[in-house]
């Protein structure tokens, strides 16, 4: 079964927690701090491959990237969780589903998107001592690691993409011009999703593209015009397959007028039109439809895709073409900068909240002793800036300050 779009979860690994550990041995009762860093937890990523042609084959709807361990005595580190690597087709875009901000454009063999990032692994006692703080007998345990659920939309990406209503011959026709074998019968919407087909001429090969057929409508999302306008956002090179047989001058401007009201850059794109079944018709009247055709700019190429004529001159015309279609450009992602604020709230006289982010981690991350950290702990208050934030909202000596679980009477700074 194809599909092309498709939500998933991801969820990184968990960063492992450091230890508080003391070296002990024989003779030696009381020895220094030793306990090991926690690893980093395992992240992420979607990887493009020729191997994967539908987001049907991604099987599960989360996925889960291994934790890292936690350290160990004797300065021993945890082991870095294992990176997961999914693998989707070339021309996946990838969206945050809550936000809808567009994480990567995944068009070439083996690119890859970091999706979701381990959690940092955290320290042991060990890391923390120094010439003053010789016993620490706190750790920090390690972080999670980020969890997304992940919009994922398949464009497929071919040179060629044929364009035209349900039954007009467009999977006729790919059989005609390559190998490929899709589904053909005589009822409308025969082709439910795309089948791709390689055009070759000694050395030189080009991809040609049959997606379902486009109604009026389409572009707003009627029967399976919002699936079929997608994958033509990527075609370098438009075939509007006409049958002759049923007002083709008529169809081509409402088949224009849909993908132009998608978007309107694709009428920019090189194209060309495949009068379709000319055996059913005589010369006189492939005449006039071709005059009239031509009118709108396009040049046409009579074809049957039943009896082979003028497939050899459409081959022709589109190895002419192609070198002048430059490839559509890939739309790169703007990454958004998260800013952490610190606000200081008064919730009862003489007592503040301390609302930060990366601060409440920082005290929930404190493994061991919390008030063996304080000294710490204060440290990196003042690098984030909390002792200006304080007085500035006019908090004073012997004043409450709670940052998550932590609680403490404010002593300012000389």
């Amino acid at each position: 079964m194809f599909r092309d779009t498709l939500e998933i979860t991801v969820v990184a690994g968990h960063g492992g927690d450091g230890v508080v550990s003391f070296f002990r041995e024989k003779y030696i009762p009381k020895g220094g701090p030793d306990g090991g860093d926690g690893g980093r937890g395992g992240s992420v990523y979607l990887k493009a491959g020729s191997g994967v042609d539908s987001l049907a084959k991604l099987s599960k709807r989360q996925y889960r990237a291994e934790r890292g361990q936690h350290g160990k005595g004797k300065e021993m580190a945890g082991r870095a969780g294992r990176d997961l690597v999914i693998e989707v087709p070339l021309g996946t875009r990838v969206y945050d589903a809550e936000t809808g901000e567009l994480l990567a454009d995944l068009v070439e063999e083996g690119q890859t998107a970091l999706v979701a990032r381990g959690g940092e692994g955290g320290y042991g006692n060990a890391h923390f001592a120094t010439a003053t703080r010789q016993a620490p007998r706190f750790a920090l345990g390690g972080l999670p690691g980020e969890k997304r659920r992940l919009r994922l939309e398949l464009r497929l990406i071919a040179d060629v993409g044929l364009v035209g209503y349900p039954n007009a011959g467009k999977s006729s026709l790919l059989a005609a011009l390559t190998r490929a074998r899709p589904k053909v019968a005589d009822y409308p919407f025969t082709t439910l999703s795309p089948n791709l087909g390689v055009v070759e001429r000694e050395l030189e090969r080009f991809t040609i593209a049959d997606i379902p057929g486009i109604i009026e409508g389409a572009s707003e999302g009627r029967g399976l015009g919002l699936d079929f306008l997608r994958h033509i956002s990527r075609t370098r090179l438009l075939l509007y397959v006409l049958d002759v047989t049923a007002a083709p001058a008529e169809t081509l401007q409402k088949l224009r007028a849909e993908v132009g009201a998608y978007d309107p850059g694709l009428l920019r794109r090189p194209g060309l039109v495949a009068l379709n079944k000319i055996d059913l018709v005589g010369d006189e009247e492939v005449a006039a439809r071709v005059h009239e055709l031509a009118a709108q700019g396009l040049a046409v190429v009579p074809v049957s895709a039943r009896s082979g004529a003028g497939l050899e001159l459409l081959k022709r015309t589109l190895f002419e073409l192609l070198p002048q279609a430059p490839r559509p450009a890939v739309q790169v992602p703007e990454r958004r900068e998260v800013v952490e604020g610190l606000r200081v709230e008064e919730v009862e006289e003489g007592v503040f909240q301390v609302s930060s982010p990366r601060l409440e981690r920082l005290v929930g991350r404190i493994r061991g002793e919390l008030w063996d950290a304080a000294g710490w702990l204060q440290g990196e208050f003042r690098r984030a800036g909390l002792e200006q934030a304080l007085r500035a909202r006019g908090v004073r000596a012997g004043d409450t300050v709670r940052i998550g679980e932590l609680e403490f009477e404010y002593i300012p700074e000389e």
